[in-house]
C-alpha cells in the first residue's frame, strides 16, 4: 500500500510542478509576444517617420519646382506680348492701317514674329513621384486631383507647340531673304533691348533698303492670313501663359499649407 501512495504522491508533485512551469513558461511567451509587438510597433512608427520625412522633402522640391516655372512663365509670357505686338504691327502695316510707318521696326517684326518662345511645363518632382510610385505618399487629397491636372496640361502644352510651330516655320521661309544678313545678325543681337526706347536702337541705321522692305514683304501671296495665324496663336499661348501662372500661383499656396500642417 505505501508504495501505492508514493507513486500518487509523487505523480501529483509531478503534476504540481508541470503547472507552475507552463505557468512560467506561458508568462515568457507573453512577455515575447509583447515585446515583439513593441518592437513591430516601434518599427512600424519609424517607417511612418521616415515616410512622413520623405513626403515633407518631396513636397519642399514640389514648391520649389513650381516657383521656378512661374518665373519661367513670367519670362516667356512678357516676351510672347513683345512678339504678338510686333506682329500685330505688321499686320497693321500690310492691312494699310499705319499713320506712319517706322521702318526699322517693322524689319524688326519681320525677324522676330518668326522667333519661337519656346516653353514646356517642366515638373522633375511630380514626375519622379508618378514614375517611382511614391505619388501615394501625397496624404492631400486637392492636392493629388491638382498634380494630375498639371500632367494633362504638360501633355497638351507640346501638342499645341508643335502644331503652331508649323506656321512659325512656313512664316520664316517667306520672309528669309527680305532682311540682309547684317541686319538680321544686329537686330537678333539687341532683342533684349526694348524696342525703341532703348538707345541704340535710335542710333541704328538699316543695311537693307526701306523700299525693298515694303515692297517684298506686300508680294508675298496669302501672307496676311498666316500672319494673322500666328498671332491668334500667339494670344492664345499668352492666355495660357497667364492662367498657368495662377494655377502655379494656386498650387505653391496648396503645397506650403500641407507642409505648414506636417510641421505642426
Amino acid at each position: 500500500m505505501p508504495r501505492f501512495f508514493n507513486r500518487i504522491r509523487k505523480q501529483l508533485a509531478k503534476e504540481n510542478k508541470f503547472f507552475q512551469y507552463s505557468r512560467y513558461a506561458i508568462g515568457e511567451i507573453l512577455l515575447v509576444v509583447i515585446g515583439i509587438l513593441i518592437a513591430l510597433q516601434i518599427d512600424n512608427w519609424n517607417e511612418k517617420r521616415k515616410e512622413r520625412n520623405l513626403y515633407r522633402n518631396y513636397l519642399v522640391r514640389l514648391k520649389s519646382d513650381f516657383e521656378n516655372f512661374y518665373r519661367d512663365a513670367e519670362h516667356h509670357s512678357w516676351w510672347e506680348e513683345e512678339l504678338r505686338d510686333l506682329a500685330v504691327f505688321q499686320a497693321d502695316f500690310l492691312n494699310g492701317q499705319l499713320e506712319s510707318l517706322d521702318t526699322l521696326k517693322l524689319a524688326v517684326s519681320i525677324e522676330f514674329t518668326g522667333a519661337i518662345n519656346f516653353y514646356s511645363i517642366d515638373l522633375p518632382t511630380s514626375s519622379e513621384l508618378s514614375s517611382t510610385g511614391r505619388f501615394t505618399l501625397i496624404e492631400n487629397d486637392s492636392l493629388k486631383t491638382v498634380l494630375n491636372n498639371w500632367k494633362g496640361l504638360q501633355v497638351q502644352r507640346k501638342d499645341e507647340n508643335e502644331e503652331w510651330y508649323a506656321w512659325i516655320y512656313m512664316y520664316r521661309e517667306l520672309v528669309r531673304n527680305i532682311l540682309t544678313t547684317e541686319d538680321k545678325l544686329d537686330i537678333d543681337f539687341m532683342w533684349k533691348r526694348p524696342y525703341p526706347d532703348d538707345s541704340r536702337w535710335k542710333t541704328y541705321k538699316l543695311r537693307t533698303a526701306g523700299r525693298l522692305i515694303t515692297k517684298e514683304l506686300s508680294e508675298i501671296p496669302e501672307f496676311p492670313g498666316l500672319l494673322n495665324d500666328i498671332i491668334v496663336a500667339r494670344s492664345i499661348t499668352l492666355g495660357y501663359l497667364n492662367q498657368e501662372k495662377r494655377m502655379a500661383s494656386e498650387t505653391i499656396e496648396l503645397i506650403q499649407s500641407e507642409i505648414n500642417r506636417l510641421n505642426n
